[in-house]
């Protein structure tokens, strides 16, 4: 099924030149999306947006620390090293699961929800649009998608556990902020 599904969606690329360049942008430059929102909302969102740009950013921290100790463990290899794929994009064949995108987007997402709604939901469906473009652009299998969403959902459920403890270095790093640009 998990092959199945990955030809269906990777069968879509390459027949509309349009959807083959939205696809591949958000594929390949989400990360940077990700950052010009939380950077705006660092700039923009006082002390509750410094905090929540900075919960966001350890959460994504966690889901790239879990992948790595699972690709360690078990190596998937990526769809085109085995068969025949639309491939539109240059990608190392390194692990395929978990995906990195997906795990790292969705931590964002997942955390920016519980602390701004409004960024939070930009960046939920710039998610979804994102796991559906990495099997589009033929660099991930539909289960190496749907493992990042769910590490990156516990990741952000860590990093809730953990706002006790990095609260103080979050106010600590505000301080800091406040004293070189205030």
């Amino acid at each position: 099924m998990n092959l199945t599904l990955f030809h269906m969606i990777n069968g879509l690329a390459g027949h509309n030149i349009f959807l083959d360049k939205i696809m591949t942008f958000i594929a390949v430059y989400s990360p940077i999306l990700y950052g010009m929102l939380m950077l705006v909302q660092w700039f923009i969102g006082g002390d509750k947006g410094k905090k929540t740009s900075m919960n966001a950013f350890f959460a994504a921290i966690i889901a790239l620390g879990l992948n790595l100790i699972i690709s360690t463990v078990y190596f998937e290899p990526r769809p085109f090293v085995h068969y025949k794929v639309n491939l539109l994009v240059k990608h190392p064949a390194d692990a395929s699961f978990p995906s990195d995108h997906a795990s790292g987007g969705s931590a964002l997402s997942f955390t920016e929800i519980m602390y701004d709604k409004i960024i939070g939901s930009i960046m939920m469906v710039l998610t979804l649009l994102l796991l559906f473009a990495r099997i589009y652009v033929g660099v991930h299998y539909p289960l190496d998608i749907i493992a990042g969403f769910i590490i990156g959902f516990i990741s952000s459920k860590i990093l809730r556990g953990l706002e006790g403890i990095l609260s103080p270095v979050e106010g600590y790093i505000i301080k800091i902020w406040h004293e070189i640009f205030a």
